[in-house]
């Protein structure tokens, strides 16, 4: 994912956690839709064609895993889960945004 955010490719960063979380801190460029909410009538905004990364805490949340199979349900082709998460990308060292 950071190859991918380096490279300016065009994808959308969807942070799967619930809302508290997301204004706690995340990923740069991500935006919040919460894999709880995630419903057809919010995700019609998006272009199916269009790269999509789902991540959330890290390796022991499902959020990210559920928001990537109802994405594909909803017609969706190029879908990502980023199990590793916020964790992972912390651990690695970049950046996060409050």
């Amino acid at each position: 994912m950071k190859r991918m955010m380096d490279g300016k490719e065009d994808f959308i960063l969807v942070d799967a956690r619930r809302h508290e979380g997301f204004e706690k801190e995340h990923i740069p460029g991500a935006v919040k839709i919460p894999s709880d909410r995630l419903g057809e009538h919010i995700v019609r905004q998006f272009d199916k064609n269009r790269t999509i990364v789902t991540y959330c805490s890290g390796w022991s949340c499902e959020s990210s895993t559920i928001a990537a199979k109802k994405l594909e349900k909803y017609g969706f082709t190029k879908v990502f889960d980023f199990k590793g998460g916020l964790e992972n990308w912390k651990e690695a060292g970049y950046d996060t945004e409050k």
